[in-house]
């Protein structure tokens, strides 16, 4: 076999590419074959010594090391050959891996100088061997034993089989610029055979716009510091060029000087680079042509900006912007919540990570700008990209909205205010006096984010005085949570209210919001609040002021936005008198006070609940109506359960067909026997019912004014015109002069 074909199937085996059984294929030859090709770097005929195939000292070095460090006995024999090995192979940097010799170490003779010597020519390197080599010495002086030989030999062996086996091209030129050698590699990378490479200039493969380098900064350089890497282009045999890399060492070779040159095909990584750019200019296109202003902060700095974040904030160019601090780049309002931002990105809080804020330029010019921002990796660290917008168009439309529903809202509550003798507020039913009384402190109470206290007995609806208010607040797009502070067990007042992290305690299986965490930007409505105990007022007094509260399990303080409605049927001043209520708590909740009367107070407005209970009913039922003698027994009960009860007693009427008090109260002077049975099917039809009591209730008003049909009129919030002809329909004369 020749050595090219066996260098070739050597670098396939050593470069691991290549399968062994597909080589065996490939070449058609022998296992053995195969086996020898890996074991030697040359043909066993281009040896310099015939002796027989030598094995690998790998295991063999690493026993004389361990012998040698621990100094143990090694036979005399061979004690001072098997140092000078050992020396003479660490010296030349051999690791054991490839390096062969006998496997029977013999005795080196000849003197340490010749060498030295020999050694010198090979590497071009002067070395320091300060151990003895041999035991005895040559009488010949100059003369080199032959167990020395071979080592060297072997040596020669190894670095020629590195250097045909190297994937890089590696080629040797002299001091004139004339190639010496050069490896396979190197001979495929350039498309020629050795032997045309032999002799010639490494100039003739350079590209004609590359030359100079060869002379110009190649040799020069390699002379003055001994060592140059640069980039070229080569133009290989069959005229295609070739971007190359190449490292260069100044060296020895036979003893004059040389130079070593490393090449590297670079083919790929340009195309990358190539790519890249491309890419790049592609995205700065696209960055530079999108409305949005982008940019990338780094360690609070501006390290990217495009043409449009230039323009928004009047900065002319990119070095004006590059390397400046946020804190200079925008105006303190933006800065400090996009650094807020930041912050929250780092934290890994992804919550708000859009910020509208105003800003001011140089000129005084104005604008509202609408901030995104994202993390992102830049030149391989931690980075924020930030998108951002001019939203001011949108945003004065925005603030306009705002201020006209603001001006209707006030508007609404004013034209309320000033209206008189309402029926009806939101859902809540009546024209008492004593109703509109409610109905002031409510469009009071709407129109103000204080606290608010309800009072009244049980059954007046208290709930929906607080719905109501919630309702015409500004908090009205937000929840309202309502909770009974009586049905909560003391042991799980905490976790009910402020919420609590899973594993807290037994039975937390995951993660739970509080009534706080719920009603956050909205109302937390306690009804029954008197039912709490002292210490738990504590709790919740800490966080109604705004010093906040903490889940349990948890050690992070949360602090929200609630505004607290509370009701109860207790008189609070006299619980605070008896120690049942802390007096710091009742002066946080009982801030804007609301009575509302009980029904036995406001009698006048039992023919409207009637009238509503009714109509909520007729939706399920057929029901027919209501003689004049119920309303009269209506009227004369005292309701001790209120409004609650008036619902349930004419529910039970619409479905039992009588009218059941169920419980007499001390007060009532209602002869319950009498009505405790009232066919429905023999009394007239809901109209009818409706109209009897429209014309009793149009009579009262009327003797109330004296029969004055304006004062009448305005009363009732009708037109003279309806309440004439209602006159006329129920025969609504008056009293005769």
């Amino acid at each position: 076999m020749d050595k090219e074909r066996w260098e070739r199937i050597r670098i396939d085996l050593l470069s691991g590419e290549t399968s062994k059984r597909e080589i065996l294929r490939r070449e058609g030859i022998h296992w053995e074959t195969l086996r020898k090709i890996l074991k030697y770097p040359e043909p066993p005929g281009y040896r310099m010594t015939r002796a027989r195939p030598k094995p690998k000292i790998g295991p063999y070095l690493e026993q004389i090391s361990r012998i040698i460090e621990n100094d143990k006995p090694l036979p005399a024999g061979q004690r001072n050959s098997a140092m000078g090995i050992y020396h003479i192979l660490k010296e030349m940097g051999y690791s054991g891996k490839y390096t062969q010799v006998k496997d029977a170490v013999r005795e080196l003779k000849g003197r340490k100088a010749n060498v030295l010597e020999k050694r010198r020519h090979l590497t071009g390197k002067p070395t320091n061997i300060k151990v003895q080599i041999g035991g005895a010495r040559s009488t010949k002086g100059t003369g080199m034993g032959a167990q020395t030989q071979k080592i060297l030999r072997d040596t020669e062996d190894l670095y020629r089989g590195a250097f045909s086996a190297a994937k890089d091209g590696i080629s040797i030129v002299d001091a004139n610029g004339v190639y010496l050698d050069a490896n396979l590699a190197y001979c495929r990378l350039l498309g020629y055979s050795h032997k045309e490479i032999i002799g010639k200039s490494p100039k003739d493969s350079l590209h004609p716009d590359y030359r100079h380098q060869l002379m110009d900064e190649f040799i020069p350089n390699i002379k003055k510091s001994g060592g140059v890497r640069l980039e070229s282009v080569i133009v290989r045999k069959d005229g295609k060029p070739v971007p190359i890399e190449v490292s260069g060492v100044r060296f020895t070779h036979a003893g004059k000087p040389a130079f070593l040159a490393i090449t590297r095909d670079i083919t790929e990584r340009k195309q990358a680079e190539t790519e890249l750019i491309a890419s790049e200019e592609r995205y700065r296109f696209l960055t530079d042509n999108v409305a949005d202003g982008i940019m990338v902060v780094q360690d609070s700095k501006v390290v990217f900006a495009n043409s449009a974040c230039m323009s928004m904030f009047a900065y002319k160019s990119s070095r004006d912007v590059l390397g400046i601090s946020l804190k200079d780049f925008f105006h303190n309002d933006l800065e400090k919540k996009l650094a807020g931002g930041l912050m929250a990105l780092e934290k890994g809080d992804e919550d708000g990570n859009i910020i509208q804020a105003h800003c001011t330029i140089e000129g005084g010019r104005q604008f509202w700008v609408e901030a995104r921002h994202k993390f992102i990796k830049w030149g391989g660290n931690r980075a924020v990209l930030v998108a951002l917008r001019d939203v001011s168009e949108s945003k004065l439309k925005q603030i306009t909205i705002e201020e006209e529903r603001e001006y209707l809202f006030e508007e609404n509550l004013k034209l309320r205010s000033a209206m008189k003798d309402r029926y009806r507020f939101g859902d809540i039913v009546g024209r008492s006096p004593a109703m509109q009384e409610v109905y002031d402190l409510i469009l009071r109470a709407s129109a103000s984010d204080a606290n608010v206290a309800i009072y009244g007995e049980s059954g007046t609806g208290k709930e929906l005085i607080a719905r109501t208010i919630h309702i015409m607040s500004s908090r009205k797009n937000k929840t309202f949570v309502p909770v009974n502070c009586g049905a909560i067990p003391a042991t799980l007042f905490e976790s009910e209210f402020f919420g609590h992290r899973k594993g807290a305690f037994t039975g937390a299986q995951r993660d739970k919001q509080g009534f706080f965490d719920i009603s956050n930007g909205g109302t937390l409505f306690l009804d029954e609040v008197g039912e709490l105990q002292p210490d738990n007022q504590v709790k919740l007094l800490r966080a109604i002021e705004g010093g906040g509260y903490t889940p349990v399990g948890d050690n992070k303080i949360r602090n929200v936005d609630v505004r607290i409605i509370c009701a109860t049927n207790r008189d609070l001043s006299e619980m605070i008198k008896n120690g049942l209520m802390r007096e710091d708590f009742f002066y946080r909740i009982h801030i804007i006070p609301i009575t509302i009367p009980p029904l036995r107070d406001r009698k006048e407005d039992i023919p409207l609940l009637v009238e509503r209970f009714l109509k909520s009913y007729n939706e399920e039922m057929n029901i027919a109506s209501i003689p004049g003698k119920v309303f009269d027994a209506l009227n004369n009960h005292d309701w001790p359960g209120n409004i609650r009860e008036l619902q349930n007693v004419m529910q039970r009427y619409v479905t039992l067909g009588r009218l059941d008090f169920t419980a007499k109260s001390a007060r009532s002077n209602v002869n319950i026997e009498k009505f405790s049975v009232e066919p429905l099917d023999e009394e007239p039809g809901l109209q009818a019912t409706v109209e009897a009591f429209e014309r009793q209730h149009i009579k009262r008003i009327l003797e109330q004014n004296q029969w004055n049909r304006g004062k009448t009129s305005t009363y009732l919030d009708i037109p003279p015109k309806t309440l004439y002809r209602k006159m006329q329909k129920y025969k609504l004369f008056g009293p005769r002069p």
